[in-house]
């Protein structure tokens, strides 16, 4: 607020009479209130704002709490988020919830669309990059991301009238472009013009006469993002053979050591908990398995002293030539206590989870958040089924080609001699 200040002494060394100087009250001292209610409606406009940005940041940062507990449970969370989102100015946040919303409603329509797991993850990841733009944060990309492809694999034995398409179902297909391509004995070739979008989970392939020229010579197509590749589709010849299938078994001896960051409150504990719950997870992205690692402590009163945050390493890659078909372990392990002194805190993740024990530092003495609240977490072995990446057709295409009545008997001939080998 500005500040106007009149010497009235001044006033009268100046020989300025009574009169005028109650004129000059009468003019000033109105301009002063003003000053003054101007100065406070701006703060408590200022309050306002940062109250209900503060407000929506705290609803955002429920509903990933909630997602991070139970993500099969993003329909309800995200139906409990846009009616807590109430106020005039959240209603561009609570949009994009309700828009989130309708998405991925649309990606479970049917069986060959995504499921709730997976789309509840994608809800997650969607909630915090609306919260970091919220926030003014750097927002990570969005990656498209498959669920299935229809038919698996593309036979050439049967009538080109029965393979003259394919259908991509996913996530976030239109946030991003996505490049096709055609693997030839002679070359590459870039097919990404006869990818058509329906939907942000529903994209198809032209084969026909008029699309991409599969022919004689080819040997898979392959989906790539920002020059990665995020599926292969084979083709099938007469002498294409099996992809060969292993399982590996990894083993991770160290340790790993998060301190989320302190996000709400004093960084002090005060021997109120805190309340801890942590959520560990193994996510197969094909060519490698990531680690994502998330840690809240929230202390049990007001002022709500808080740490949370997570972190996401790359844990496993396989051999050169194999992908990642699945993961054989349960995906995730959890843990929820609630501290009550000062020593470290041991919970056991399980046997066949990601973590084998988190080992947690709750309160002590002084600073908490951001500088010692954390985990310690030791890990399980990893077992995954690995799938050859080569000019074959993986076994799993083959089956579902078979359900569908998508592969000529021909092809199921020749091939089973080779799918008896693998291991069940």
């Amino acid at each position: 607020m500005m500040k106007t200040i009149v010497s009235f002494s001044h006033l009268f060394q100046t020989g300025i009479g009574i009169p005028r100087l109650l004129l000059w009250l009468m003019v000033f001292i109105p301009i002063l209130i003003a000053g003054c209610s101007i100065g406070d409606k701006i703060d408590k406009l200022t309050d306002k704002v940062s109250d209900v940005a503060g407000d929506t940041v705290a609803t955002l940062d429920n509903a990933i709490d909630a997602l991070d507990r139970n993500s099969a449970s993003w329909q309800s969370v995200l139906q409990d988020t846009t009616t807590k989102l109430t106020d005039e100015a959240q209603s561009t946040v609570r949009n994009e919830v309700s828009d989130l919303l309708n998405r991925s409603v649309a990606a479970t329509g049917n069986e060959l669309r995504c499921n709730v797991d997976f789309i509840g993850t994608r809800v997650r990841q969607a909630l915090a990059r609306i919260r970091a733009r919220l926030l003014h944060q750097s927002i990570p990309p969005v990656e498209p991301a498959l669920c299935h492809v229809v038919p698996a694999a593309v036979d050439m034995a049967l009538d080109s009238s029965r393979r003259n398409k394919l259908e991509f179902f996913g996530y976030d297909f239109d946030t991003t472009p996505i490049k096709v391509t055609l693997h030839n004995k002679s070359g590459v070739l870039d097919v990404s013009s006869e990818l058509d979008r329906l939907t942000h989970y529903h994209m198809t392939l032209n084969l026909g006469a008029n699309g991409v020229p599969v022919s004689s010579a080819s040997d898979r197509l392959t989906l790539e993002w920002q020059n990665r590749p995020i599926s292969s589709i084979a083709v099938i010849q007469p002498a294409t053979p099996v992809c060969r299938e292993k399982t590996e078994t990894y083993e991770r001896n160290t340790y790993l050591s998060f301190t989320p960051p302190h996000t709400r409150g004093d960084k002090e504990f005060s021997g109120h908990g805190p309340e801890v719950w942590a959520n560990a997870r193994w996510n197969n992205e094909g060519t490698h398995v990531n680690f994502r690692l998330w840690m809240k402590a929230q202390e049990t009163r007001s002022d709500w002293t808080t740490a949370e945050g997570e972190r996401t390493d790359v844990y496993y890659t396989p051999p050169p030539g194999w992908r990642i078909d699945s993961i054989a372990n349960s995906p995730e392990s959890t843990a929820h206590y609630i501290d009550t002194d000062h020593n470290d805190d041991r919970q056991g993740g399980g046997p066949n989870g990601p973590v084998k024990e988190f080992k947690f530092r709750g309160d002590r003495s002084g600073d908490d958040a951001g500088s010692y609240t954390g985990v310690d977490v030791t890990f399980n072995p990893l077992v995954v089924k690995l799938v050859e990446v080569a000019n074959c057709a993986p076994a799993s295409a083959i089956k579902s080609l078979q359900i569908k009545d998508l592969i000529a008997p021909s092809t199921i001939k020749r091939l089973q001699p080779m799918m008896m080998k693998l291991k069940p």
